[in-house]
Parts: structure tokens; sequence; C-alpha cells
């Protein structure tokens, strides 16, 4: 028993000397570090809108959002954080669901729904949530706005996957909602319309689109095109270039697979014959196809009018009407561009098919 007593006070001995060094090392550490910080630190020499410390020193590292004193550790200044809290990385989050704060920037071609809330769904709600998400979408948007949507969306599907830059597409809805703002319009009126701020915005963005592509992105005759556009006109009066052959040489010898030396040549008989007016009678289109075919024939590449009526979107009719016309001026062709060319004296003979 004797022997039990006296381990029990060996270490009751121990703890009791363990907490009396820890505790005045633990007081040591406590007064030196309020002598070398706070001591050296008057609270009342801090300046909030500098960075120097009250110690006098001017050395501050930034962590964590926060000015933090070389010299006395000292919390100079706090940066607080006045941007969007999304909270959400996508694909590399370990989330579930998006927790963000804040949802997208303010549309400024439809202000009245990008102002109001939306409420979340999960695949763990119930009915009543989801019931209450779809009345508060119901009701975001207002009648006007909804329509204008209707529309944009509308552009945006026909014209996409078309070749148009998204570019063009944003400048034709800023074009559309000024001009339904003048005046509402209806039925074919309205298919045009949008099909004339598709054609227009191409235009302003030097963009080459004939009318007969543009009324067949939207499925419409090029009749209700060409109301469209006399409406657009009525309604914004924009003063914008008319297209011309130079703009839609490159766009159809792409699509012929032409090669670039014969495409730049065909831009420079197309400057040679508009410096001349030779052809001014004629559609920026069907010049530019007539110019195109006269070329291949000349040069034997091999093209048929079938061929360029599908490529350029031209009748067969048309492209041998402007070839013709062209070439009754041959001979003055070559006297002028016969090395740039390699043009024969001999007259070309159009292809049969």
């Amino acid at each position: 028993m004797d022997y039990d007593d006296d381990i029990w006070n060996m270490l009751k001995n121990l703890k009791n000397d363990g907490e009396d060094s820890g505790g005045a090392n633990a007081a040591n550490a406590a007064t030196k570090s309020s002598s070398s910080s706070i001591g050296s630190v008057d609270i009342s020499k801090i300046d909030i809108n500098s960075n120097s410390c009250g110690c006098g020193c001017s050395e501050v590292i930034s962590e964590d959002h926060m000015q933090i004193c070389k010299n006395c550790s000292a919390i100079v200044s706090k940066m607080i954080e006045n941007t969007a809290e999304w909270r959400f990385y996508g694909n590399d989050d370990n989330r579930d669901g998006d927790p963000s704060r804040c949802g997208l920037p303010t549309n400024n071609l439809l202000p009245k729904s990008s102002i109001g809330s939306m409420i979340g769904c999960g695949y763990k709600d119930n009915i009543d949530i989801r019931r209450i998400r779809m009345f508060q979408m119901w009701n975001s948007m207002p009648y006007d706005e909804r329509t204008l949507w209707n529309v944009f969306d509308k552009m945006t599907g026909n014209t996409i996957n078309n070749g148009i830059p998204q570019k063009v597409i944003d400048d034709a809805k800023v074009l559309y909602k000024k001009a339904s703002e003048k005046k509402i319009s209806r039925g074919d009126n309205k298919e045009g319309l949008i099909a004339s701020c598709i054609y227009h915005a191409c235009l302003i963005n030097k963009i080459p689109k004939s009318s007969k592509d543009i009324a067949a992105m939207f499925n419409i005759s090029h009749v209700t095109l060409n109301k469209g556009n006399s409406r657009f006109q009525t309604l914004l009066q924009i003063n914008v270039s008319s297209p011309e052959p130079m703009d839609f040489i490159a766009q159809y010898g792409n699509n012929l697979n032409m090669a670039i030396k014969d495409i730049e040549k065909c831009k420079e008989l197309v400057r040679l014959i508009e410096d001349n007016d030779i052809m001014n009678d004629n559609s920026p289109t069907s010049s530019a196809a007539g110019i195109l075919y006269y070329y291949a024939t000349v040069k034997n590449l091999g093209y048929t009018k079938k061929t360029f009526a599908k490529a350029c979107n031209v009748s067969e009719v048309t492209i041998i009407k402007c070839y013709k016309i062209i070439n009754n001026h041959h001979q003055f062709i070559i006297s002028h561009k016969s090395n740039l060319f390699e043009i024969s004296e001999a007259q070309p003979t159009a292809p049969t098919e």
C-alpha cells in the first residue's frame, strides 16, 4: 500500500511542476508580445486612409485582403470586396447546386426583365416550390419584352448557323428594338422587318450577303424582304452604303473553290470594269457572278453555268447576260490587263452547259 501511495504522490508532483512552468512561460510570452507590439504602436497615430503603420513603418504586405505592417505585424487596413460574389466555379466546383448570390448582368434591350430575381430550383425541391418558380417566371417578363425576346431568339436561331457573326446579330437586335418602338409590325410586315434588320446589320459591318441569302435564312419571299427594307428605311432612315460587286467576289470565289490568286485577279478585273462604266445596269450580285464566269471562261478553269448558278445563287440566264456585256469589251480588257490576267487575244467562247 505504501508503494502505491508513493507512485501517486510522484505523479501529482510532476503534474504540479508542469502547470507552474507552463503558466510562467505563457505569462512571459504574453508580456513580451504586448510590450513588443501593443506597447510600440500608438493607436491614435494610425491613419485608416494611409498605408503607413502607427509605429512609423511604411512597409506593408498584403495577405487575405489585409495590409499588415512588416515591423510590428499590426493590421493597417482591410480591403472590402465590392464585386459580385459568384461562389460557383462551374465544372471545377464540387457543389451540387449553384450557390451564387447574384444573377446575370442587365440587358439593355430587356431592362424590365433583367431587374427581377430568379427562384432557384433543384432536383430535391417539392412540387410547390417548382410551381412557385413557374409562376414567378411567367410574371417576371412583361408582354412587350417577351415579344422582343421571341424575335431575338428567332434572329439568333435563323442566322447563327448560316455564317452570320454574333456582332451582326447583336446590331440587328438593336435595330429591331428601335424600329419596334416607332411602330408595331405584324404578319409579313414583321417577318420582313426582322430579315431587313439582319440585312442592314450585314451592310453596316461590311459583311456581303445578298437579299436572296437573307430571305432564304428566314424562309420568306424576296418580295417580303423588299417590303421589309422599305419599312425599315421609313422607320429608321439610316444611311448605309450599298453593296458593290467587289463585296461578293471573295464569297463567290470561295464557294467555287477558286485559287486565291484567281480571286485577286478577278478583283482587279472588277476595278477595271467599274472605272470604265462597263456594267452599270446590273445588280452587284449579278455583276460579280458575270465577272467570275468571264474570267473562268477565259482561263479555261472548267466551271459550268450550272455550277456558277448554284454557287452564286444567280440564274444561268442572268450570268450569261452579264458575261456577254463583258465579252463585248474583251479587246479593251486585254489591252489594259493582258499582263496581269495573261489573257489571250482570242475571243473567249462560253461553254454550252
